[in-house]
């Protein structure tokens, strides 16, 4: 198994590399960060999500998040509106100058995994998609890397 792993390990971090890079670039032709079109992701996918929930999803800090939020709002891609349930709290949401730039990254999506899977049979892409599945659950529901190590 171990001689597996490395290997396995390096294409998974280098392909999210490189997708990320290639997401980046894009964002760079819209005048966005790279944070900003991930913000703008996660909202398409939920509208309405307070700044600490989207933070969250993307991994970065409340005071990052609540920076680049400022920044989409000039551009006029959110707007921010108190939350109903909780007063302290403002829900982030879409406004239709977003649209257009959310359309645009769902085709470049497209296209770099119609790239990324040249060549690759659709049965073998279906597995790929569940093994890395698999993957994800065995990370998010076992103990932590150092306590195997320990033991």
């Amino acid at each position: 198994m171990a001689t597996h792993s490395s290997p396995l390990l390096a294409l998974l971090i280098d392909t999210a590399r490189v997708m990320r890079s290639e997401f980046s670039r894009r964002a760079r032709d819209h005048k966005l960060s790279l944070l900003q079109w991930r913000t703008l992701g996660v909202l398409a996918r939920q509208d309405g999500l307070t700044q600490s929930v989207i933070a969250a999803r993307i991994e970065v800090s409340p005071m990052t998040m609540s920076d680049t939020i400022d920044r989409l709002e000039k551009h006029g891609y959110v707007r921010r509106e108190p939350d109903p349930t909780d007063s302290r709290a403002k829900l982030v949401l879409l406004t239709p100058a977003a649209l257009p730039i959310i359309e645009e990254m769902r085709l470049v999506a497209q296209h770099m995994m119609e790239r990324a899977l040249t060549g690759i049979a659709p049965d073998e892409s279906e597995t790929l998609i569940r093994l890395l599945g698999q993957i994800m659950t065995n990370l998010e529901t076992t103990a932590p890397c150092d306590a195997a190590i320990n033991e």
